[in-house]
């Protein structure tokens, strides 16, 4: 039992580690304040314009929400982690007590997190309930998000299990990426499905012009939706459950999945680790003349992505996050959910800054210095030449950016909007993606952070991102108010468009010219 504390506090000192620089400790504290601000505020909200029924039922809803959002971003990169296997496989301890200690680690913070959030909802079940009622409610609270928990982890660990079977890390990582998002939606989606006519009816009928009639029309959105999960059965047994046999059936139902969860993953602990620890240690061979082939240096960049699962996964995130803000976006249309004439119109408009903003708005263009790490050394050493260095990280940032902006315009022309200005958005969003990508990194090329123990550090610990956004993000504000601008003095959207093109090609072109002819300069220099 010793032993395994001793590897839990590991793991949790390891994964859970605080940033070193104090600007990004205070963002972090601000970040968890104003989400649980947030959180308590849409708690009371929905306290005081639902009946204590439906309170139950949707605390409960966001509690298990805000437990499988949790779960999904920190367990699944602690349990499923391969970098401690380094450290583990020559020591006298079973492959069983080290999975056993990542899944505790990483369930702690989840649970934990969703406890404190808990506390004021206590006090509110004790207000509308009994003393008894309120602990049944609250352990149900408990035993129902370590249930979504270990479900999810169990079903990963299946996936985990036949990790071999994929060709390439990526694809993997792809696949498991999108079985988190579609176990995450699928009650979404079939909500929207069976209730699509009186979700419609309710929105026709939305009335904000006071407060009170934008309470009538928010309780009419609780009570749909409660309705329709008490008609699920699984949802009504869930929540008939106080009895003692009930609880303990839950609490078995969660040792089997636990042990099972810790069984399917121990069984390829020794396997997978092999496998990573290869791929990492394989000799990468380049051709003879390293300064000839911009391909090389692309492959540099494919390598030091490939070296930690922790960039492979932000490399996924920042192509599949604007998609999936693309369909809720659309979804939101197709429901008739956004009213105003100005925005309806302009559709479009907004449509392709939201794009540009989503792919734009990531950690990989901003910190491709900082993740070389130990790798970062040879570049200075080695006869490299930084021109093509930079571009082939400006080549790599920015072929993220426009799979994922072109995945994006793909969706949004089968939804049927497609047309001439469309292609038009495309193109100036997609010299934006670049032309943004050309300056992000400008700040982390001559301050990069390389001394991290933890992939994680280089990017969300790092300062630079938050720098970078000062050198990339001014030019996309001025252009997208320039366009608001034109569309707003009704200057047809053809036009403006067309205008808006002409500028963004011309700062393009100036600013490669200025970047690149500043590099050769320096090159150049003595």
């Amino acid at each position: 039992m010793k032993d395994n504390i001793q590897l839990i506090k590991f793991f949790l000192t390891s994964f859970y580690a605080k940033p070193k620089q104090p600007v990004i400790q205070v963002l972090l504290i601000i970040a968890f304040i104003y989400l649980a601000v947030q959180y308590f505020v849409l708690t009371f909200t929905i306290y005081f314009i639902a009946t204590p029924e439906e309170y139950l039922f949707y605390n409960v809803l966001l509690s298990n929400g805000v437990t499988y959002l949790l779960i999904s971003y920190f367990a699944i990169s602690v349990v499923f982690s391969q970098s401690d296997f380094a450290i583990f496989a020559h020591l006298p301890i079973s492959a069983k007590k080290v999975v056993i200690s990542k899944i505790i680690s990483g369930v702690t913070l989840p649970i934990m997190a969703v406890s404190i959030l808990s506390i004021p909802t206590f006090f509110i079940f004790l207000i509308e309930f009994k003393l008894g009622v309120a602990i049944k409610s609250l352990l149900l609270l408990l035993v129902m998000n370590v249930l979504i928990v270990l479900f999810l982890l169990f079903v990963l660990s299946i996936l985990n299990h036949f990790r071999s079977m994929f060709s390439n890390t990526s694809v993997y990582l792809l696949v498991r990426m999108t079985l988190i998002v579609g176990i995450g939606i699928s009650p979404i989606l079939y909500f929207l499905i069976k209730n699509y006519h009186a979700m419609s009816t309710v929105l026709v009928k939305l009335d904000v012009s006071t407060i009170s009639s934008l309470s009538a029309s928010i309780s009419d959105f609780l009570e749909i939706g409660y309705r329709f999960a008490m008609q699920q059965s699984l949802v009504e047994t869930l929540l008939s459950l106080n009895s003692a046999i009930s609880f303990i059936s839950l609490f078995a139902l969660c040792y089997v999945l636990f042990k099972a969860t810790i069984k399917m993953i121990a069984s390829k602990y020794y396997e997978h680790g092999m496998l990573v620890s290869r791929i990492e240690k394989t000799t990468k061979v380049w051709g003879r003349d390293i300064q000839s082939s911009l391909v090389n240096y692309l492959q540099r960049e494919y390598w030091i992505i490939q070296s930690e699962p922790y960039f492979k996964m932000q490399a996924i995130l920042g192509i599949i996050l604007t998609p999936i803000c693309t369909i809720i976006f659309l979804i939101l249309l197709q429901m008739n959910m956004i009213k105003a004439e100005w925005i309806v119109n302009n559709e479009s408009f907004l449509f392709a800054y939201m794009v540009l903003l989503m792919s734009c708005m990531n950690n990989i263009s901003g910190t491709p210095y900082s993740r070389e790490g130990k790798y970062y050394a040879s570049s200075m050493t080695l006869p490299f030449d930084p021109q093509k260095i930079y571009m082939a990280k400006i080549m790599t940032s920015s072929c993220i950016g426009i799979i994922s902006v072109v995945i994006s315009y793909i969706i949004y022309m089968l939804f049927g909007r497609g047309d001439i200005i469309t292609g038009l958005h495309l193109l100036i969003t997609l010299l934006l993606v670049i032309t943004y990508n050309l300056m992000s990194p400008l700040y982390d090329r001559r301050l990069p952070l390389l001394e991290w123990s933890n992939p994680s550090e280089a990017i969300k610990s790092n300062p630079t991102v938050l720098i970078s956004l000062l050198y990339g993000l001014p030019l996309l504000i001025v252009i997208g108010l320039l366009h608001f601008s034109l569309l707003s003095f009704n200057v047809s959207p053809s036009i403006s468009v067309a205008i808006i093109l002409i500028i963004v090609i011309l700062c393009a072109i100036t600013l490669i010219y200025k970047i690149f002819n500043r590099k050769n300069l320096e090159c150049s220099s003595p």
